[in-house]
């Protein structure tokens, strides 16, 4: 009787479906007679003719179970779930649904002992750490893996510092006697990991005197850096010798994870050189020598380089010889995608979408470098290299203290010349120490010179930000690109977190945006900083090139003073898909930068203008849902 009195209870219920169903405009889905297409693909149209309606009474009819409703609801949500850059993605690309996107794609087979026995511990050493268990990268550029070494790469990264100490070298060619044997002098390299509110030191990827207060070293007395660099020697190549903090897995350094990184180095001496980051898993093995074939190389970051590397023998560096560069693009993951340029990061669109912290100061300077980059000249580079201006020029004999965060905002990298005491910006990091404890933040950089890139060696404090892509911004940055190994797996994901299935057992496991992992650390919290801290237009940076070539070569170079060169008044295309094209000279000015306080403005993002036939869509999933529930219930009782 019960069993009866249900199946009437569906059956007028689906009178009343098929009855409000007529009088909405149908969809132009294809008859579907299976409830694996009862959906269309276009995610605008929701259900067609009630045929999804019909599959599924049938299979709860003939099954009565209620696995078909799950389905059902789970492929309903699935759409829904997806915010307005990802929909648009899988529209733009004529895809029904993320699986859809992810059956294009190739998923790596990780091996039974991830990075073959290499990896460092997901698991935390300090609490506010995150477990990294569920971050593991099966999607992206994994050709070159041997015995499902890569597969499965997570986020735990760390420092390299690379001389021209010990003779030449791809980077190290035909340098003065002073470059290649008297820089960089080094007091000590620090690494903090986030825990939730302060940087901790983590003293086995660190390198100097280390105290119950923190960490300390001189160069010039020999201590720190000096004392303890043969513990982290590392194997040399494009750079003549190399230092990094590596080991055997879980039995070597873990490297620093989501919600937080933080990598101090300060020197008396950082004229020519590189500190930048790798993957945890590639330090540990190439530091063994690569026992399986390959060093997982999928992620870089490049925080202060020197580029005589970047061109052939007898060609002119981009820079001078003692301008490092900051790059973000040198390896490519496939879970934590790059920017490359302003109008790409831009969806090629005419209005300023992303980074969305950004968008209310370009409303208030709608000329200001970076907001407009769709305008002739008016494109930026966001990831570095040679064709950006995110440079540093270090002075000879000039003590430098970098610090570089890895946040959910981006990479931040600051640099500061010593005050008399040795005191920075950063509270508690000095010249020659740094506290164990850490404050989330900096004191904001208030110096107009030091907010613009191409930083000039006698600016006393300077950030350059490389931003994030999150979710909506990675799906817009693909939409724009082919699907392959990168950005189809940038996209996916993107999906993958906004309907939070990356974890394991999840429909996109191993589809990842790390990004979403790492918490706010408030860099930009008491300042409202203009967005020339990416990055500023080719033409508005000095032209000088008076030591870019050996014949030039000294150990005291030195740019023009003046903030910025003048417009060239020349112009270039972008290329929407060959990201790392260098652009022509482009002509603007170096924007105006507004003062160091905190915009009382709200920060939240436009609201999004829904079409009338969108709004249908999602009125129409949301009353399916509804009914769904209903059915559930009666299933259940």
């Amino acid at each position: 009787l019960k069993s009866l009195q249900q199946l009437e209870m569906i059956t007028f219920r689906t009178s009343i479906l098929a009855f409000s169903w007529l009088s909405l405009p149908h969809c132009l889905a294809d008859v579907a007679e299976s409830l694996d297409a009862a959906l269309c693909v276009d995610d605008d149209c929701i259900l067609g003719d009630g045929n999804a309606l019909n599959a599924l009474q049938t299979s709860v009819t003939a099954g009565g179970g209620v696995d078909a409703l799950h389905l059902l609801q789970a492929r309903s949500r699935d759409l829904m779930d997806l915010k307005p850059e990802c929909r648009a993605y899988l529209q733009k690309k004529k895809l029904g649904r993320p699986s859809d996107l992810a059956r294009l794609l190739k998923k790596c087979s990780m091996a039974a002992e991830p990075g073959a026995g290499f990896a460092p511990d997901p698991r935390p050493g300090i609490p506010g750490a995150l477990n990294t268990t569920e971050m593991s990268c099966q999607y992206g550029n994994f050709q070159n893996d041997k015995k499902g070494t890569c597969c499965g790469l997570r986020p735990h990264f760390n420092w390299v510092v690379a001389t021209c100490k010990g003779g030449e070298s791809l980077f190290c060619r035909n340098l003065p006697k002073c470059a290649q044997e008297s820089t960089p002098n080094i007091n000590y390299v620090a690494s903090y990991q986030y825990n939730g509110s302060h940087f901790i030191l983590q003293d086995e990827s660190s390198a100097g005197d280390l105290t119950p207060g923190g960490i300390a070293g001189s160069f010039a007395n020999g201590t720190g850096w000096e004392k303890k660099k043969a513990k982290f020697k590392w194997q040399g190549g494009d750079w003549t010798t190399k230092y990094a903090p590596w080991g055997h897995g879980h039995n070597g350094p873990r490297g620093l994870t989501p919600p937080g990184a933080l990598w101090v180095l300060s020197a008396d001496n950082f004229y020519y050189g590189a500190l930048y980051m790798l993957s945890q898993l590639t330090l540990n093995l190439q530091g063994n020598r690569n026992p399986t074939g390959t060093n997982c190389w999928l992620w870089e970051l490049d925080a202060v380089e020197g580029s005589m590397g970047w061109v052939p023998e007898g060609k002119a560096m981009p820079g001078h010889l003692n301008q490092l560069y900051a790059t973000n693009n040198a390896a490519i993951s496939g879970c934590m995608p790059v920017a490359y340029t302003a109008l790409q990061t831009n969806g090629g669109r005419h209005n300023f979408t992303f980074p969305a912290e950004f968008q209310d100061y370009c409303r208030a300077n709608p000329k200001a470098a970076g907001c407009a980059p769709w305008e002739p000249g008016k494109n930026v580079w966001w990831s570095g290299g040679a064709q950006s201006s995110q440079r540093f020029e270090n002075k000879w004999d000039t003590p430098y203290v970098f610090a570089v965060v890895v946040d959910q905002k981006g990479y931040w990298i600051y640099r500061w010349i010593p005050d008399a005491s040795g005191s920075t910006g950063w509270p508690g990091i000095e010249r020659t120490r740094s506290a164990r404890v850490l404050p989330a933040r900096p004191k904001p950089v208030t110096d107009p010179r030091g907010l613009a890139t191409d930083v000039r060696g006698d600016v006393q404090e300077a950030v350059i930000l490389q931003p994030s892509l999150l979710p909506e911004s990675a799906c817009l940055r693909a939409s724009m690109e082919a699907i392959n190994f990168q950005f189809g797996s940038d996209a996916l994901g993107a999906m993958a977190h906004e309907t939070d299935a990356y974890r394991r057992g999840g429909a996109l496991e191993g589809a990842q945006n790390w990004w979403s992992h790492f918490a706010d650390t408030g860099q930009d919290r008491d300042a409202q900083y203009p967005l020339s801290i990416a990055g500023i237009p080719k033409s508005a940076m000095s032209g000088d090139t008076s030591c870019n070539k050996p014949a030039d070569f000294s150990c005291g170079c030195s740019q023009p003073s003046n903030a910025a060169a003048q417009p060239t008044g020349s112009t270039s295309a972008e290329s929407k898909n060959e990201p790392l094209k260098a652009e022509a000279p482009e002509a603007t000015s170096v924007p105006p930068t507004l003062p160091p306080t905190k915009s009382t403005a709200s920060k939240e993002m436009p609201a999004e203008t829904v079409s009338p036939e969108r709004s249908l869509a999602n009125g129409k999933a949301q009353w399916l849902l509804g009914l769904l529930g209903l059915y559930a219930a009666d299933i259940a009782g």
